[in-house]
């Protein structure tokens, strides 16, 4: 289906990160470092789909504001650069900050790729310039198993080993192999992990490991292991599943009890999220890239194709099936929101909730919604219609028969593989009161049900004029709250245009 410069307008985000043109995926080496954040990402410098993979770069001091910078770390017509992590060498155990420097080295580490024999292996590289250039080490790959599938290194500090961690998977085998450094040139392989969780016939990648407060009491902390998954995911293609339990420096143990998977995302559309490194404070936030290996090559957007999603912040929380991830916009996002809502209904029968929203006609498509409505005596589902015209919406609610929060983005036209799909996350809490909080930026919908402990991201290409906002419910619903926010544009079409909610 042709797209118009319209459609392009309308897709583009504008407070979530896209590059101004070209192809991007996962997110790579995110860092705090000297009052800036740094966002480096899979990029093709050269067109719009995989290819010449480079390392992007982009940096912010607020998280939500976004420059895009020069090519970090280029490719070569014998190395690409694919995924990896950065630590910020602040006692200088690899050496390559000068003698008497005042600022410490940045080390990349990636994975290199061979395009002639395929090989992939681990290479770093170190910035002495806050992150805008790398120089290569001059003994890489500093970690070769001479294989085609070994890559994505996450390296780390653990202070009570003293010590550098690195996880690296061996992607067909579905495992996590761990290693350990002093200097972070000289790795020791320690421990393994895997298969486990969704493994068969599964590609594993870029491994995650943190740790976390439970029910936020950050004297209770538990690890959390994640591992991007490719072909084999809830809904297939690419997913994010997890697993809890302790590390000590050498291995990691997962916990028994746990069910066989445990999926960070129940939506299609949320990818390769790793966290930030080298935080000013104690928070563990992070972001992925927000699309899908089935269909990502065959996204209609132009001259860009990616984008990443919000920052979130992440604990554990307790709940009936037991420890969850639960993720919230980092507190960066509510400078974003609009101070005063367009819409605000309390206490009410969601027929006249539905009334009133209708009256107000609010149209928007970067908007933030909050929707709480009372479990008990709900007969059908309930939720939010976004992105709403032409006969057409997408569905963000509430289903009580299946007891799952879900968005259905179906629709008559679909433009990508994959869009005339519901998908459905089981509800965690027995609260009375369910809350589904929906951030709409163009072409993304990320939801947050639960107050965090549900999570479904998904992308959506409606047409131009689609941007309409309703409440769909059943005879016997309630509304505790219903608020709709605009968000205000951090990032602007090529054309310098934003687009804002509106009242019709």
């Amino acid at each position: 289906m042709p797209t118009t410069d319209a459609d392009q307008h309308a897709w583009r985000p504008r407070y979530h990160f896209s590059p101004k043109r070209h192809w991007m995926n996962d997110p790579n080496g995110l860092v705090h470092f000297d009052g800036e954040y740094h966002l480096y990402y899979q990029y093709n410098p050269q067109g719009d789909d995989w290819g010449n993979i480079s390392w992007g770069h982009a940096v912010s001091t607020d998280l939500t504001h976004w420059q895009e910078l020069p090519v970090a770390i280029p490719a070569t017509d014998r190395l690409m650069a694919f995924s990896g992590s950065i630590v910020v060498d602040h006692a200088n155990r690899g050496g390559f900050a000068p003698a008497g420097a005042t600022v410490p080295a940045l080390v990349a580490f990636f994975t290199g790729f061979d395009p002639g024999t395929k090989i992939q292996s681990q290479h770093l590289a170190f910035s002495l310039d806050r992150g805008r250039t790398f120089t290569p080490y001059a003994g890489n790959p500093v970690l070769d198993i001479g294989s085609t599938e070994f890559r994505d290194p996450k390296v780390f500090w653990h202070e009570p080993t003293q010590r550098f961690v690195m996880l690296v998977v061996v992607a067909l085998e579905q495992q996590v192999w761990f290693y350990t450094s002093r200097n972070l040139v000289e790795w020791t392989r320690v421990s393994t992990f895997g298969p486990a969780g969704s493994a068969d016939g599964n590609i594993w990648e870029v491994p995650e490991l943190f740790a976390l407060s439970v029910d936020d009491d950050p004297t209770r902390k538990r690890w959390v292991l994640i591992v991007s998954v490719n072909h084999g995911s809830l809904w297939g293609g690419s997913g994010v599943q997890y697993f809890i339990g302790d590390f000590d420096g050498t291995r990691f143990v997962a916990d028994d009890a746990q069910p066989p998977t445990l999926w960070a995302d129940h939506g299609r559309d949320f990818y390769a999220p790793i966290m930030f490194a080298n935080m000013p404070d104690e928070r563990v936030l992070w972001l992925g890239w927000c699309s899908n290996w089935e269909y990502a090559r065959e996204l209609p957007t132009q001259p860009w194709r990616g984008q990443q999603s919000a920052p979130r912040e992440l604990s554990l929380v307790t709940t009936p099936r037991g420890l969850r991830l639960r993720q919230r916009m980092a507190a960066e996002m509510k400078a974003l929101v609009g101070p005063e809502p367009l819409f605000t209904a309390r206490e009410n029968s969601a027929h006249m909730t539905a009334a009133s929203l209708a009256q107000a006609g609010i149209q928007g498509r970067q908007l933030m919604v909050r929707l709480r409505a009372l479990r008990a005596g709900l007969d059908s589902p309930i939720g939010l219609e976004l992105l709403k015209g032409a006969g057409e919406s997408v569905k963000v609610g509430f289903d009580p028969e299946r007891n799952s929060f879900f968005i259905n983005r179906s629709c008559a036209a679909p433009r990508f593989k994959g869009q005339s799909e519901r998908h459905d996350a089981q509800r965690l809490s027995n609260a009375n009161e369910i809350e589904i909080e929906a951030w709409i930026d163009g072409s993304l919908i990320e939801v947050l049900a639960d107050g965090g402990s549900v999570a479904l991201t998904d992308l959506v290409y409606a047409r131009p004029d689609a941007s309409c906002l309703g409440l769909f419910h059943g005879a016997a619903a309630t509304v505790s709250l219903l608020e709709v926010h605009a968000m205000q544009a951090t990032l602007c079409s090529p054309d310098g245009l934003q687009v804002e909610a509106r009242h019709l």
